[in-house]
């Protein structure tokens, strides 16, 4: 791949839009996404893909995760499309920093995006905001202070006033407003070499 492969989280509390926005802007339009999942009663809409068919899928699709050997499995053998952690805390705290950590970094390896999904910047592990991309953020209730020393100052006030705008947004009757603010900002220089070379 010729650009730079993302890490993403996706953040807000339940029924903030953030299944929708998965399913509509990046499932929808890609050619491959992988959804990991603990309740095997969400993602209706995807076949459950085998985990002995990781390697070899094409399109879009779910695993149920049934413990620390399915994210392993992943690791080795998934490329070529979207990882999406959906609930990711359900399950990454059974997983080894040593394993997420080469995700992360391998991720353009292989040739993946990957989403973690949570419910707020809380459940998020601190290793993540090292390998971030991008933060979608919907409504979130929770104080975001405890992870102030994790974040560079002026992202993290970034967060915080988005937080507040959505915050008003909610109250304002749009229920689903979310913001998107990027975290590595060797992204935005890439995007601007790529305009400046491809006009």
């Amino acid at each position: 791949m010729n650009r730079k492969t993302e890490l993403n989280l996706i953040v807000g509390v339940n029924g903030s839009g953030k299944t929708t926005f998965i399913d509509q802007q990046i499932v929808s339009n890609s050619e491959k996404s992988l959804v990991v999942t603990p309740d095997d009663m969400e993602w209706k809409n995807l076949p459950e893909i085998p985990l002995s068919e990781i390697r070899t899928f094409t399109g879009n699709g779910k695993i149920i995760y049934r413990g620390p050997d399915t994210i392993e499995y992943i690791k080795k053998n998934y490329s070529g499309g979207n990882l999406i952690m959906d609930d990711a805390m359900a399950y990454l705290n059974h997983q080894t920093p040593d394993t997420m950590r080469y995700i992360y970094i391998r991720r353009r390896h292989f040739g993946i995006d990957v989403y973690i999904v949570a419910h707020g910047l809380r459940q998020v592990p601190p290793q993540c905001f090292t390998f971030s991309s991008w933060l979608i953020l919907f409504n979130s209730v929770e104080n975001f202070r405890n992870r102030k020393n994790e974040i560079q100052p002026e992202l993290f006030e970034k967060i915080i006033t988005a937080q507040s705008r959505i915050s008003n947004n909610v109250v304002n009757g749009k229920p689903y407003y979310y913001e998107i603010i990027l975290l590595d900002t060797q992204i935005r220089g890439q995007y601007e070499y790529d305009r400046k070379n491809h006009r």
